[in-house]
């Protein structure tokens, strides 16, 4: 019903979620898994299955690379939605042909990537599906990537109506989940021929598409009889598919008067010996890769039975050759993988089953040549799992997972929305026509804004260009709004480096002057504060507009949106369910990207893809955070280094996430979080429970950030007593600084040559 335990619900998206049906198909995820885990090592991978069986291979395989194993929700919207409520993924991957309409539809709404690897329709299904085309098309154009076993598979999934960009032929996983098992200490008594029969199947036994009367151990027997005389030291290790048929085999040994052994009683120490020409009744679990090693020749059942088949890639594997009956349709890429090679042996009916393997038996070398030819297709068909992984990745950093709403909020929010998205287009056309009736400033204007609230990285890369800028000889100055100011005057405007109360320039604003890099005018009116700013201080070459990309009413002449790495897109909504300003849209009128905290390189590739589907011209750019020191709230002096301390850590920003995520990449020891509203004004009695609940936790020290430290109050020791407390100073670098200092040099001696001719 998708109600999964507390623990696996996820705070924050980004996990990923595979689906694997049965055993087989859980063989195949293993793979993909340790790739995927390899490439995203912290990135929570949850693994659901449909069977008992694969949900008890899942634990038992993939201990230690999942963060769970869950049985999948029925395909209702209401069990999907759960499921996705609480893992949160931003990438589901499905295995084979799991078509799941609810599942792949919720999964989409949620912002999340969907891809099915070891897609497959095969020969039997294939009719039903044409028939159904027409409700199945909406559902397969819904999958980002369709890995397919073969070309057949892909013809098909394109006749259903799959996009053609999203269908590749990658190859079959199953080749990959065939390593070599150790070799089973089963004996073989002797025997100077080895002949096993494996996953055979019973009439009507479950996972037959049709009725029969098929016992596929009637005929294996059968044959073993009749092959005893000519080969009087031949040992036959039959393992039938289903646990609940071994004591059914055993009676119908018994009554065919062959002698046999059951490996249980091997096990137990019941018995010891087997009479040759015998049979080895494999009734364990968990043996039968490893016994292929023992063995001169192999039949795959599940084959003779219109059962489907089942894989022959261990055996081939282990090098030997391999005999199926003709219904192979749930692996018939992979059987005509082989059959091309010459490396299968495929018999019509039952009664070609004795002379196929006496022929084996009787000619070693042709054994060996296709057993080997078998192995060698194997070999040459792996790799598909790195493959997939890699493009799975790229998948995964292209999602922008989005806010999932009951159907309260969402009635409550949505038209709230709506009148920000309304207020916000009236306000800038407002805001426009103001701009047409004032004369352009006489000094080049550079927009430093973001299409989210909260934090992006604005503040300290308005410091950085501010200081490229006057190093560059261009005599910048900072316009900003002050948010949070406490002062009734319109307009405050500073030299570089003055001590203000914070109280009266905000926290940014006070951050800008701390630098004493450049003067800061503040207020609301930017426009009227340049002016000021402009005559007291009449040498500034440019002006640096913070936050201003929706500030319409100053005309600019260079716009830079910088995008949180974190949430690029603000979930894909607008204030109040997501994190974007305006729509997405209006990213088309920026000048130039800077992508702030996206140090992964497929990530920030994802992003700049993006951001071009928006505005193709926009160059796209990368910051980097460099940690400059830790300082002393008090003194100010610097920290030479945290490592060996245990850190209490908090902060009050609009994505608090960066903070945290650069304190781990230092590497320190973080006891205890807590995280407050962005520009929070602390109170000492806040900082006083706060240093409470970290020394519980154990800490020894506070920490913060430089924006933080400006908002907490001016004699905090005895709140805090008997912690200290320290901020971390940052800093940026761009990456390809030199072709982005280039662009804006050019713009602006554009900027000032159009000035001075006007």
């Amino acid at each position: 019903m998708g109600s999964l335990p507390r623990r696996f619900t996820r705070t924050k998206p980004g996990s990923i979620w595979l689906h694997a049906v049965s055993v087989g198909e859980v063989a195949s995820a293993l793979p993909l898994i340790q790739a995927l885990r390899t490439a995203l090592p912290l990135v929570p991978i949850y693994l659901s299955t449909s069977t008992v069986a694969g949900r008890n291979a899942a634990h038992r395989q993939t201990s230690g690379l999942v963060e769970g194993v869950f049985y999948a929700p029925l395909d209702y919207a209401s069990c999907v939605r759960r499921t996705l409520h609480a893992i949160r993924p931003a990438l589901l991957v499905v295995f084979e042909t799991e078509i799941w309409p609810n599942l792949f539809f919720e999964t989409k709404r949620t912002g999340a990537k969907l891809a099915i690897v070891n897609g497959r329709i095969s020969n039997r299904t294939w009719p039903r599906y044409r028939q159904w085309r027409r409700f199945f098309a909406p559902v397969v154009r819904l999958p980002d990537l369709l890995f397919v076993q073969g070309a057949t598979d892909k013809a098909r999934y394109l006749v259903l109506g799959a996009q053609p960009a999203s269908i590749e032929t990658a190859g079959n996983l199953k080749y990959d989940a065939a390593a070599l098992p150790p070799e089973t200490d089963i004996r073989t008594f002797g025997a100077e021929h080895v002949w096993i029969a494996a996953s055979t199947v019973g009439p009507n036994e479950r996972g037959s598409f049709e009725k029969h009367y098929v016992n596929e151990d009637e005929i294996v027997i059968e044959a073993f009889r009749a092959l005893a005389g000519q080969f009087p030291k031949l040992l036959l290790i039959l393992a039938p598919r289903q646990p609940a048929r071994f004591d059914q085999v055993a009676r119908l040994l018994e009554r065919t008067q062959v002698s046999f052994i059951r490996r249980s009683a091997m096990r137990s120490g019941a018995v010891a010996q087997l009479h040759l020409p015998g049979v080895l009744l494999l009734d364990t679990m968990g043996e039968l890769a490893g016994a292929y090693r023992r063995c001169t020749v192999a039949f795959v059942g599940g084959s003779l039975a219109p059962r489907g088949g089942h894989n022959v890639i261990e055996p081939a594997a282990s090098g030997l050759p391999v005999v199926v009956g003709p219904h192979m349709h749930n692996f018939e890429a992979i059987t005509q993988d082989f059959l091309e090679s010459q490396a299968l042996i495929q018999i019509r009916s039952p009664s070609e089953l004795q002379s196929a393997i006496a022929g084996l038996l009787s000619d070693p070398a042709c054994a060996a040549n296709i057993g080997n030819r078998a192995r060698q297709v194997v070999r040459s068909a792996r790799g598909a799992s790195v493959l997939i992984a890699n493009r799975l990745v790229k998948l995964y950093h292209a999602a922008t997972v989005k806010p999932q709403l009951s159907m309260l909020a969402d009635c409550l929010l949505r038209p709230l929305a709506l009148l920000w998205r309304e207020g916000g287009y009236l306000k800038r056309k407002r805001a426009e026509a103001a701009s047409a009736l004032v004369l352009p400033l006489p000094a080049p204007v550079i927009s430093i804004g973001g299409i989210t609230v909260g934090g992006s990285g604005k503040t300290p890369f308005t410091t950085y260009l501010a200081e490229r800028l006057l190093e560059r000889n261009y005599a910048p100055a900072i316009l900003t709004r002050g948010y949070k100011r406490q002062t009734p005057a319109r307009s405050l405007v500073f030299a570089p480096g003055a001590k203000v109360p914070s109280a009266f320039t905000g926290d940014e604003a006070q951050i800008f002057l701390r630098s004493g890099l450049v003067p800061v005018g503040i207020g609301e009116d930017r426009y009227s504060t340049a002016q000021i700013l402009l005559r007291q201080f009449p040498d500034i070459g440019v002006l640096l507009l913070d936050d201003g990309f929706q500030h319409a009413r100053l005309l600019r002449d260079f716009d830079i949106v910088v995008i949180d790495g974190l949430d690029p897109f603000g979930r894909e909504e607008l204030v109040p369910i997501g994190r974007l300003r305006e729509p997405l849209t209006a990213l088309a009128r920026a000048h130039a990207f800077v992508v702030t905290r996206s140090e992964n390189d497929v990530r920030f590739a994802a992003i700049a893809e993006r951001l071009r589907t928006y505005n193709p011209a926009a160059p796209v750019f990368r910051t980097r955070l460099v940690t400059r020191s830790w300082r002393d709230y008090s003194t100010g002096r610097h920290i030479p280094s945290m490592d060996g301390r245990r850190l209490g850590a908090f902060c009050g920003l609009g994505n608090p996430e960066s903070f945290w995520r650069t304190l781990e990449s230092l590497g320190l020891d973080v006891v205890f979080r807590w995280t407050f509203p962005d520009h929070h004004l602390y109170k000492p009695f806040e900082l006083q429970r706060l240093a409470h609940q970290a020394m519980i936790q154990g800490a020894e020290i506070l920490v913060t950030t430089e924006k933080d430290r400006i908002n907490c109050p001016g004699h905090l020791e005895k709140a805090i007593a008997p912690l200290e407390l320290a901020w971390l100073e940052i800093g940026l670098e761009v990456e390809d600084e030199t072709r982005f200092l280039d662009l804006l040099e050019t713009a602006l001696r554009r900027c000032s040559s159009g000035k001075v001719a006007s």
